[in-house]
């Protein structure tokens, strides 16, 4: 069987993703879907959607192979994310949402999960899945599956609402940024059972995004939410990734607040409830978080890059809370998994709580914002691990205090300390520094940069 997409450049280490059509197609996400059912003998599969140009058509296609397979389809529809989680979860059934995530919008791609919203990782389910649609050999069924519709919104809402105090939450006035993006459909759920009331930024489901990228957390992608905040007296603004399962955050000014200092500061509310919980990081936050997590009792776990490994890693040593530098934050009572709602309750209720003490949400985030991180710097190559041994050669020159292998390169200069790490989802390496001084983090970043450039084609 010859498949005509690019498949090979699809299956990354956590998930399968690619640009549309050229190496993820209607064909391939089929026998994806058959290879799914196969290798696991699945009797139903809950299947949702974002809202990507391509994003129909390729559940079409998923739908058409799961049934074909004998299995049945449980439609769930166009959700965020974090919902297929919540689903796998508490139906204990296998999944998959159709998304790219934050990626540009010529991608799509497929996050799939065994029940309980276990990630398949290259480790861990996707290599055996192509191995099976590469010998083109399936199962032929004694039936066909049939589809199966079904709207978990409501129960979902119910869930991550829980409990949330409502007092005091309708005074706040918070500025969100939806990107076009699924948070499109999640925000007006929150409105409709809570006395919070949002000043909405592109909510209007897009998969062009016509507005702004869909990586929140870079800085040009900030603008128009930055603008929003600064024009009036708001509280905060949020902003979602196309899938909404990442979230960033700017304060009262308009400037974007790092997620480890987020981290930081769930870290921190946390630990008050659970002394010694352990609490990942990874090797690209910002040092202020597994700071902040030792120093009050806590125990930082380091995880590889990645929201399948992460969840991996939560998993095997039953850990409480992780945060990610891209957004994504993972909670134990959250099927383990990433919820943009668990993150955004959190920290409200822990700024309510600094409100009244008359502090702003600068003020609140202040001890955790103590170091200036670069932004990623992300620089094609074209072979990873030889681009990494000749950086790696090339640090070492410089007489670093330190050099620490995991995941990448972590490198400590004294004043100034970064990572240089390949990327899970590109042919690239991402660069960053930090430094209590701006200037000698950018002054770093730009050296390490050009030297990968100079490499890039080698």
């Amino acid at each position: 069987m010859k498949i005509t997409a690019d498949y090979v450049k699809a299956f990354k280490p956590a998930d399968i993703r690619g640009v549309y059509p050229r190496e993820i197609d209607e064909e391939l996400v089929y026998f994806i879907a058959r290879s799914f059912v196969d290798e696991y003998q699945h009797k139903e599969i809950l299947v949702a959607r974002d809202m990507r140009l391509s994003s129909d058509a390729l559940q079409a296609a998923f739908v058409k192979g799961v049934l074909d397979a004998g299995a049945n389809v449980i439609d769930l529809g166009l959700v965020h994310t974090p919902v297929l989680y919540f689903a796998s979860g508490t139906m204990e059934l296998p999944g998959v949402v159709i998304t790219a995530s934050h990626s540009p919008r010529d991608y799509n791609g497929l996050k799939l999960v065994l029940s309980e919203a276990v990630p398949l990782t290259e480790n861990g389910g996707l290599k055996e899945i192509r191995r099976r649609l590469e010998k083109g050999q399936f199962k032929e069924p004694t039936r066909r599956g049939k589809v199966i519709k079904k709207d978990i919104l409501k129960v979902y809402q119910r869930f991550v609402l829980k409990g949330l105090k409502s007092k005091g939450l309708d005074k706040l006035k918070i500025v969100a940024d939806s990107g076009n993006g699924m948070a499109g459909i999640l925000l007006p759920l929150l409105e409709e059972k809570t006395p919070l009331k949002f000043t909405k930024l592109f909510e209007k489901l897009d998969g062009r995004f016509p507005n702004r990228g869909s990586d929140p957390t870079l800085r040009q992608n900030q603008r128009h939410l930055a603008k929003a905040v600064k024009s009036g007296s708001y509280d905060f603004g949020i902003a979602f990734d196309g899938d909404a399962d990442r979230i960033a955050f700017v304060d009262e000014k308009g400037r974007f607040i790092n997620s480890a200092a987020i981290g930081a500061l769930i870290s921190a509310y946390l630990l008050k409830k659970e002394p010694k919980a352990k609490i990942i990081y990874t090797i690209l936050t910002s040092r202020i978080y597994e700071e902040t997590i030792k120093a009050l009792g806590g125990r930082a776990v380091q995880a590889r890059v990645g929201h399948a490994f992460i969840k991996e890693k939560m998993r095997k040593d039953d850990v409480l809370f992780g945060c990610e530098q891209s957004g994504h934050y993972y909670f134990k009572d959250y099927f383990y998994t990433d919820s943009v709602v668990m993150t955004l309750r959190m920290v409200l209720e822990i700024y309510l709580e600094a409100q009244s003490r008359n502090l702003a949400f600068s003020d609140m985030v202040k001890p955790y914002t103590v170091y200036e991180q670069t932004e990623d710097a992300v620089v094609e190559v074209k072979d990873k691990k030889q681009s990494m041994k000749l950086l790696e050669a090339y640090l070492l020159k410089q007489n670093p205090l330190r050099i620490k292998k995991f995941d990448g390169l972590f490198v400590d200069f004294g004043e100034v300390w970064g990572v240089v790490t390949p990327s899970v989802t590109e042919p690239a390496l991402k660069i960053l520094f930090e430094a209590k001084n701006k200037t000698l983090a950018q002054s770093k970043l730009r050296a390490v940069v050009d030297f990968a450039k100079s490499i890039a084609l080698k």
